[in-house]
């Protein structure tokens, strides 16, 4: 949908330098056009913003006032680049909304309630009592167990599972392959061997919440497992039974969640964080990529490691392990 800059540098508050034109895509600085809008990151990319012909630039205020001179084109700036960016390809590329309705191929129980503004696509599996919202979309291949309850304008993508028994609130969006409410591991040791443990309790999974390709979330033993309002998840995050994770959090790809771990409001945990049973995240706090979180991280704290410390203590334990394969001068001493 084509904008003016000065309407997209009114909506987000900033500030425009130059004419004014209409764009209707966004596009990187060396292949952008007059139509395109397009952002300059940082003065690596200077070269690039001289030779472009995009029909304006994203800039962050804090570095983009050295580089305005070189843009051959009008310039925004704004106070957070990323931010920025999230709400202008929200604004140049709406969702698309296809035809209501259950399309040919899909299988929707007799006792399913199915509003009349949601679309089931072919393939798809809707079980008995179940509930699927206005302007949710079902895609191919999906299941939608029985009695699991969908919200308004949900996306379900194709072949992901929501297992009986879950709840998903207004605006959810679930990626290709994922999977709710799947068993979560619960294991007794007997003298028989390995028992498992019934899992009978359910998902919720609150508004708002958007979970990439391939992520699982397993039922809890008892009670809920819980995902709060705002989530995202990468691809293939998993979380464990009765987790509790509150509202905005980020959580990176291939992280593992275990049992009954809580994560407080708007943590962020990079890439392949490993999460043991019944550690606490505080609120706030952010956890390198690759670490291993295996009992409390206070609320606001930056930790990284296996175990993961704080991330000064554990920057300095890598700078002594690299003096530590450095060779003595000759006749040196301790």
């Amino acid at each position: 949908m084509p904008l003016a800059l000065s309407e997209i540098s009114r909506r987000l508050g900033a500030e425009l330098l130059g004419g004014d034109t209409e764009v209707g895509a966004m596009a990187p600085l060396d292949s952008a056009g007059p139509e395109d809008l397009s952002l300059c990151v940082n003065q690596r990319l200077l070269a690039a913003l001289r030779r472009t012909r995009a029909g304006g630039v994203l800039m962050e205020s804090r570095a983009g006032r050295k580089m305005v001179d070189s843009s051959p084109c009008p310039v925004i700036l704004v106070g957070d680049l990323r931010l920025a960016l999230a709400r202008v390809l929200a604004w140049l590329y709406p969702r698309q909304s296809p035809p209501a309705g259950i399309m040919p191929g899909a299988l929707v129980a007799s006792e399913a309630r199915v509003d009349p503004r949601a679309r089931i696509e072919a393939g798809a599996v809707i079980g008995p009592g179940a509930v699927i919202g206005a302007g949710t979309l079902v895609g191919s291949g999906a299941c939608v167990g029985a009695e699991v309850e969908v919200g308004r304008d949900c996306l379900i993508g194709a072949n992901a599972v929501i297992e009986p028994g879950c709840r998903l609130g207004e605006r959810v969006r679930l990626g290709a392959g994922v999977v709710i409410g799947a068993a979560g591991f619960g294991v007794a040791t007997g003298p028989q061997g390995p028992e498992s443990i019934p899992q009978v309790g359910g998902v919720v999974i609150e508004d708002e919440v958007e979970l990439g390709a391939n992520c699982t979330v397993d039922r809890a033993t008892l009670g809920v497992t819980r995902i709060g309002r705002g989530c995202k998840l990468d691809d293939q995050v998993h979380v464990g039974h009765n987790a509790v994770i509150e509202p905005g959090c980020v959580i990176a790809a291939q992280c593992g969640i275990s049992g009954s771990v809580h994560i407080g409001a708007g943590a962020v945990l990079g890439g392949q964080v490993g999460v043991a049973d019944h550690a606490v995240i505080g609120a706030g706090a952010q956890i390198g990529a690759k670490s291993g979180v295996a009992g409390t991280v206070p609320a606001g704290a930056r930790v990284a490691g296996i175990p993961a410390i704080e991330v000064g203590k554990w920057l300095s334990g890598l700078m002594r392990l690299r003096r530590l394969g450095r060779r003595r001068p000759a006749g040196g001493g301790d």
